[in-house]
Formats: C-alpha cells, sequence, structure tokens
C-alpha cells in the first residue's frame, strides 16, 4: 500500500505551495527556496516510508489474538450482550529494527465497539513478542467474528503513515445474559412416576410420595386412598391427597421472520425474544424439566427435540444463535450473483487473493478457494441456495461471518402457515401434556385460520399453550418529524390491533395471550405467561 500524508505533511504541503506562490508573485527567491526544501523534505520522508512495509514483512512480524476469560464478572468466561469481554494479543517481531504501531483497530463488524480505546501507541522492541489487549462490547446475541487487526506504521518525522493489516479471524460466541446465571445444584432424582421425577407436583388420587393434605372422601375417590386411621379417629372416611415430582415437557417457539429484527442490534424484537426464551431454558433445566426449542419463518428453521441436561442448555444456546445468523436464499434479500460480489470482496481484502473479470467474479475458482478455507465442520453446515456455488459461498458466509441482509417481510403469507405448522411439530403428535410459548409479533401474519385449527389440535390433546407478543412500538423510538410521528401511529395502531384481534380468538380455546413490551425483563414475562397458560389450562 501507498503511504498515506498525515495531517502535518498535508500542512506542510500547503505551506509550501504558499511559499513557492508567494516567492514567484513578489519575485522573492528566500520564500522560493523556502517552499522548495519543504517539498524537497516531504519527498524524502514519503520515499523513506514507501519501503517500510517491505521491510516489515521480511522481518515477519507474527500476529496472534485470543478470547480471555480472565475478565471480572464475566460469568465463567460467557460473552453476553452488553458486557464487556477482553481479547489478548501478541505481535511477535523478529527483526533488529525498533517499530512503533499506531491507531491499532480491530476489524469487527456486526455492532461490536471498543471499550476505553484511548488510542496509545504501542511500541515493538527488535527480537521480542509483545502483549496487549481490547476491551469490547456486543450489542446482541449472535457471534463476533474479529476478521483482523488494522494498524498504521507511522514514517520518519511522522508526516506519513503505512497502512497494515494482520488478517486472522477470531471467532466470539455471544450467548444470551442466562448464560452468566450459576449453575444450579444437581437434584436428586427420587422416582419415575412419568418420565423422571422433576420439579414440577402432580395430585394424583391415591398414590404419590408427598402428602398434600387429608380431606373427606369424594365420589370417584379410590378406595385404596382412603386413611383408615384418620378415619376412625373422625367417624368420616377421610381420603390422604398426595402429590408427586414428576418431569414435564416445555417448548419454545421462537418466530425469527424480519418483522421481528427491525431497530438496532439490542433492542429488536428478536434481541427481546431470545432473551426471553434462553431464561425459560434455563429454568426449566434448573428445575429438572425438559425443554424444546423450535425456530420458523415460514418454514422450520431448526428444530431441538426436548431433553433435560445441563448439555442440552448449550445445545438451546446454539440453536438460538443459529436463528441469527441467516444466509439461506429465501430468507436473505441478495442473489447468489450478489453474494459472490460479497465474498469475492472480502476474500481480496482478507487473503489478497482477487478473483474478479472483466464481467463480474471467476465464480468456480472463488469457490474452490472457500472450500479450501473451511473445515469440515464448517463445510458440512445445511444451507438453502439455488445452485451449489451458492450453497458454498452461503456456507462460508456463515463460517466467517459475513452479514447478508434479511428479508424484511413475510414472504408470499407462509409466516401463519409456518407457525401452525411449528405447533403441531411441537405437541400434534404427542399424547403427553406439554406446555408451549410460542413468542411472535403476529405481524405479516394475516389470517388466524391456520394457527388457530393447529390450537385445537394441542388444545384437544391436553397441551397448554400460550403466545408471547411483543408490542413493536415499546421497541421503537417516536419520531419527532411530524410526518414519522404520524407513520408511527400507524403502527402502533396496527400492532394494537393484532395483539387484540389474537387474543380475541385464543381466549376462547383457552389459550393465554400476554403482551411484552421493551421495558418488560425477558425472564418475568414467560414466567407471567406461564401463569396464565395454567390458569386457563384450569
Amino acid at each position: 500500500m501507498l503511504p498515506i500524508p498525515t495531517r502535518t505533511a498535508l500542512v506542510a504541503v500547503v505551506g509550501a505551495l504558499l511559499a513557492v506562490a508567494v516567492g514567484a508573485a513578489l519575485g522573492s527567491w528566500p520564500a522560493t527556496l523556502l517552499g522548495g526544501s519543504i517539498a524537497i523534505g516531504l519527498a524524502m520522508c514519503l520515499a523513506l516510508t514507501m519501503p517500510l512495509g517491505r521491510r516489515v514483512r521480511r522481518h515477519r512480524l507474527e500476529f496472534a489474538w485470543w478470547l480471555s476469560h480472565a475478565e471480572p464478572g464475566s460469568g465463567g468466561g460467557a460473552v453476553v450482550p452488553g458486557k464487556p469481554f477482553e481479547v489478548r494479543c501478541f505481535l511477535r517481531h523478529r527483526g533488529a529494527m525498533r517499530l512503533t504501531l499506531r491507531d491499532l483497530t480491530p476489524l469487527a463488524p456486526g455492532g461490536a465497539r471498543l471499550v476505553d480505546d484511548d488510542g496509545e501507541a504501542l511500541t515493538l522492541g527488535s527480537n521480542a513478542r509483545t502483549e496487549f489487549s481490547f476491551r469490547l462490547v456486543a450489542p446482541s446475541v449472535g457471534r463476533v467474528v474479529m476478521h483482523g487487526l488494522a494498524v498504521t506504521l507511522p514514517g520518519p518525522l511522522g508526516l506519513f503513515e503505512l497502512p497494515l493489516y494482520f488478517p486472522n479471524p477470531l471467532v466470539i460466541k455471544v450467548l444470551p445474559r442466562a448464560a452468566l446465571r450459576t449453575r444450579a445444584a444437581p437434584r436428586t432424582i427420587t422416582g419415575l412416576p412419568v418420565e423422571r421425577s422433576g420439579a414440577s407436583l402432580l395430585s394424583p388420587a391415591g398414590s404419590g410420595t408427598e402428602l398434600r393434605e387429608l380431606r373427606e372422601l369424594r365420589p370417584g375417590d379410590p378406595f385404596k386412598s382412603i386413611a383408615w386411621k384418620a378415619s376412625a379417629r373422625s367417624g368420616r372416611l377421610m381420603v390422604r391427597e398426595v402429590e408427586q415430582e414428576v418431569q414435564e415437557t416445555r417448548y419454545v417457539i421462537l418466530d425469527v421472520s424480519g418483522t421481528m429484527r427491525g431497530g438496532e442490534p439490542g433492542a429488536r424484537k428478536l434481541d427481546f425474544a431470545v432473551e426471553a426464551a434462553a431464561s425459560e431454558a434455563r429454568r426449566t433445566l434448573d428445575a429438572g424439566d425438559r425443554v424444546g426449542v423450535i425456530t420458523v419463518d415460514g418454514r422450520l428453521l431448526a428444530h431441538l427435540s426436548p431433553n433435560d441436561g445441563r448439555p442440552q442448555l448449550l445445545r438451546v444456546f446454539e440453536t438460538l444463535l443459529g436463528a441469527i445468523e441467516a444466509v439461506d436464499a429465501d430468507l436473505t434479500d441478495v442473489s447468489d450473483d450478489e453474494v459472490a460480489a460479497v465474498v469475492g470482496r472480502y476474500v481480496r481484502q482478507q487473503d489478497g487473493v482477487d478473483f474478479a473479470q472483466a464481467k463480474g467474479w471467476n465464480v468456480p475458482m472463488l469457490v474452490r478457494h472457500v472450500s479450501d478455507a473451511m473445515d469440515e465442520d464448517e463445510e458440512r453446515l445445511a444451507v438453502r441456495a439455488s445452485s451449489p456455488a451458492g450453497e458454498a459461498l452461503r456456507r462460508f458466509c456463515r463460517a466467517r461471518g459475513i452479514p447478508l441482509p434479511y428479508r424484511p417481510d413475510p414472504r408470499d403469507g407462509l409466516k401463519g402457515p409456518g407457525l401452525a405448522s411449528a405447533l403441531r411439530e411441537a405437541g400434534g403428535r404427542s399424547r403427553t401434556p406439554m406446555s408451549i410459548v410460542v413468542i411472535t409479533d403476529f405481524d405479516g401474519v394475516g389470517a388466524l385460520d391456520e394457527v388457530e385449527a393447529a390450537a385445537k389440535l394441542l388444545r384437544m390433546h391436553g397441551h397448554g399453550l400460550a403466545f408471547v407478543v411483543p408490542d413493536a412500538s415499546t421497541f421503537a423510538a417516536r419520531s419527532d418529524d411530524p410526518v414519522g410521528a404520524r407513520v408511527f401511529d400507524v403502527y402502533e395502531r396496527t400492532e394494537r390491533r393484532h395483539f387484540r384481534e389474537a387474543k380475541e380468538r385464543f381466549t376462547k380455546l383457552g389459550v393465554a395471550v400476554v403482551r411484552a413490551t421493551a421495558a418488560d425483563s425477558p425472564a418475568l414475562v414467560v414466567a407471567r405467561a406461564q401463569q396464565a397458560m395454567r390458569r386457563r389450562a384450569a
């Protein structure tokens, strides 16, 4: 790269031009000599700065970085939105020349920003390894991919700077805030009344492990539940009411469509929904119950079958992270040709290999290059595209964290059928009662007939069902512009109408519909939905 003039050099250039102009206009040879001397000095500094890049490459300057798990309050190494995390780095300088680097900037697109960026210069001694660190904060759940480190190498007198770039991708997973909670103590399994004992209390008549109360015999009570000694003392037939712990199964269905993604990262309906789903999964697993997760947008994107234990929580987090990063052709707003251009520019900047042609890109060679750059796990990522080349390029975007714009609106009216399909997938074939929470804004669903039919099926099978509906008007700020304020009012009324229609239709089926705002706690909203679900079921 060519050296870049600093502000001092630009001022010197202006001064040299003014001195030469004044000398020529007034016939003053000292002014002309001064301007010429400044110009010659600038040219010499430029000539001395240009070979610095080749010299640094010849000295084999090595760079590496890794995520530090020693950040205070990091929750055992978990990186979560809004909490700073530390990335440790080192530069190994094998040359004999002392170097000074400035403007150290990690390239981490996707919203991650530096914390306490003091902009100090870094001095590298000869034949030495120098360590330093960055503190960053991520705004939302997902992955932070730090593609490399950009620095500037100042030349003599600091008049010119040479930009340098160290490509070295580092992938950091940003988990929901539920990952920060301390691990609960393992529960002691005491019996197998259903599938395995859990924390949910069931009150069957006549058998169990814990005495709940003694009451009078009612029609339908089994005779084996009669407490004969207590009946003899009271002179009336008394029954032992017992309760036992059973393992509940809970599902969280997450709408990840474009209507849930509007706004700034960290303040979107989708961010709220992901935190709510993660909190519910953590609470369920800590109680010894089973939890499953389904993500949907017109079709089922991911289905994590219900399970229990610590590994299930990690699988829940992976499922939620996969919902954030979408690269499929039917979910994103870019064609395969546009993806090839995005990947081509990335490879040219990151790897220094240019696959551009007179018309477009050399797609076969580009596909071969990105395929060689991915490992076996990355090559097995399931991706939808219109061609094998498109699949490979979109898979590379997923692996390297290259963002592709998500389609803003639900396609072809499939959001409603997609939600109905997710409900049937969760509980349509099971007769064992379970709890199902759906987090959706109902925006773009259209007619609720298919969703209502699926809800009726679940209620017939004895499942509990609740909808958590984020109110989009609370996740966006009202515009100060009069036209924008009127548009906001229309949007707010539309959101309220969606909630009102859903509440009217589903409440008749014994289904809870709970409104959620940006000021609510995601965990408390889901807990409130669970309570409303139990009241409706009763």
